[in-house]
């Protein structure tokens, strides 16, 4: 039995993380590159665009990571559905697609910092234009993600 104050933290955890995740991202997408695609020239823009990818890499990689124990956490004592990736239901099938749409960021979040960039007979530009767009389908995949979060607490407090 999980106590209140356990699955408070559990859920505190997953929630801060999910913040600190796709806030970040959105951050990216709305302040930080449209601020520097005005202040520098295109080199300097990809130093900094770089050394600030390299920073939030570190702070995804950990948010995936706590997110994938506070959310098995969550799941193993969810009214929701019995087990992970489960499809008996409604609510069970809404939870799985969010699982299944955050195994994607978390892919995608993964190539774009890590792979991509390491891939031969790619040129810089087209290398670029294959981030910004990895990085506008995780925002779109985070912003599915938050609403269905915020549809199944609606159902789970409305019972």
């Amino acid at each position: 039995m999980v106590t209140p104050i356990a699955l408070t933290l559990i859920n505190f955890l997953h929630e801060l993380f999910t913040v600190l995740w796709i806030g970040g991202m959105l951050l990216l997408v709305l302040v930080i590159m449209p601020v520097l695609k005005k202040q520098f020239e295109e080199e300097k823009f990809n130093k900094v665009n770089k050394m600030i990818k390299t920073r939030l890499s570190i702070f995804t990689y950990i948010a995936i990571v706590v997110l994938m124990i506070t959310g098995l956490l969550m799941t193993k004592v969810s009214a929701l559905t019995t087990s992970f990736l489960s499809f008996e239901n409604i609510d069970a099938t809404l939870l799985s697609i969010k699982h299944i749409l955050f195994i994607f960021m978390a892919l995608i979040a993964v190539f774009r910092s890590a792979i991509l960039d390491r891939i031969k007979g790619i040129e810089k530009k087209p290398k670029s234009k294959i981030a910004k767009i990895l990085l506008l389908v995780n925002v779109i995949f985070a912003i599915v993600v938050l609403f269905l979060s915020s549809y199944l607490g609606v159902i789970a407090v409305l019972g």
